[in-house]
């Protein structure tokens, strides 16, 4: 059984390969199974930075500890572990694994064990005092959001293949190429409101079958502000979904970035991650983006993981992708969410679509990325 540093090792140079996520020597079909090893190999790392595990009186503690079920392993990294533990006790504790008695004897005259234990319990009262906080705050943000909601028409999701079908791409392309003079816009009906309120507010975004129906700010030269602000301008964890302050709504750049956190209880871009789902991409591929003066639908054309890069990396951002200078940039930024697409690289961008990309952090590796491309088409 390689240990925790090992297996960390290996996850460095995971890759994905025919869709399938890779920890090491194991393969995962599915996105959460792979989540599921991620969270052992957690686990398995904390057993091995605390506890002696070639110490037979701690071996056999835990085995039994995950025998009996208080430690839960979910993936095969976790029954690999297991059997570990097992074949150390059976080398080295013959004389213990009399299972209940050796417990019994090890828990009487182990003090590191006592202590741990009342670390851990320490731990857990931080944890559980510091997460009910945290869910008490969510919830109050959740609740303001819906206060948002109501007052906004209710959305109605329009069937995929009626909306590719109501505008053919010479016109889509009429739409993308024309230059509208702000001066004569003119505020839709169901947004006035919502600019009376937050002067930043630039328009909303529904993605069907999920949490985001949500208005987006854009606060000028600052992409910080929203990471921890709520709409009504107070201090919040939740934040607010922010358009790239390098982003032009009424004339779209070629590419409109919005941001949003991924929260646990699914709200802001926390369900995004339904796209990892195949089924659910290949049935909710329209979404809604509204500005302030039209209504807009995007389709979305590729799902993709990624990482933030170092300074000193040479690959391409696509969080820095705001208006291609040049077919070549374009073309970059193409080759880049092929090679991350979840879902292959037959992706259909013209250089005549304007883009839409929602970004969102994934914890599929340290500092990961989920986005979401769209081309519009209304």
């Amino acid at each position: 059984m390689a240990s925790s540093e090992e297996i960390k090792e290996e996850v460095n140079t995971n890759k994905q390969d025919d869709n399938k996520f890779r920890i090491g020597e194991f393969v995962f079909d599915t996105f959460h199974e792979y989540r599921d090893g991620q969270e052992d190999l957690k686990k398995i790392e904390c057993i091995n930075n605390e506890l002696d595990i070639h110490d037979p009186k701690v071996a056999v503690r835990l085995y039994n500890m995950i025998r009996t079920g208080e430690i839960v392993f979910k993936s095969p990294i976790g029954d690999k572990f297991y059997a570990h533990i097992a074949d150390i006790v059976a080398d080295k504790s013959v004389g213990l694994i009399e299972v209940n008695d050796a417990v019994d004897e090890a828990e009487d005259k182990t003090k590191r064990s006592k202590i741990i234990g009342i670390v851990f319990i320490g731990l857990a009262v931080i944890f559980f005092a510091y997460f009910g906080i945290a869910e008490i705050s969510d919830m109050v943000s959740t609740r303001k959001m819906a206060q948002l909601q109501n007052e906004k028409s209710n959305y109605t999701k329009t069937d995929d293949s009626e909306v590719k079908s109501q505008v053919t791409n010479n016109e889509i392309a009429a739409i993308n190429s024309r230059v509208v003079d702000p001066k004569t816009l003119t505020i839709l009906p169901e947004y006035q409101p919502y600019l009376a309120q937050n002067p930043d507010f630039v328009g909303w975004l529904v993605v069907p079958d999920t949490q985001v129906n949500y208005p987006v700010c854009q606060r000028q030269n600052d992409n910080d502000y929203y990471l921890n602000h709520g709409f009504d301008g107070k201090e919040d964890s939740t934040g607010t979904l922010f358009m790239d302050y390098r982003c032009d709504y009424i004339n779209p750049t070629t590419n409109t970035i919005i941001y949003g956190h991924n929260m646990n209880n699914g709200s802001m871009f926390g369900e995004l991650k339904k796209y990892l789902e195949e089924d659910f991409y290949k049935s909710h591929k329209i979404i809604s983006m509204d500005t302030l003066y039209e209504h807009r639908q995007y389709e979305v054309v590729a799902v993709c993981l990624s990482e933030v890069q170092y300074q000193d990396d040479n690959n391409f951002r696509y969080y820095n992708f705001i208006n291609a200078d040049s077919p070549t940039e374009l073309d970059a930024f193409i080759r880049t969410i092929k090679n991350l697409s979840v879902y292959g690289s037959n992706i259909d961008i013209q250089k005549t679509d304007k883009l839409l990309t929602l970004s969102t952090c994934n914890n599929y590796t340290e500092d990961g990325r989920l986005f979401i491309v769209a081309k519009r088409v209304k």
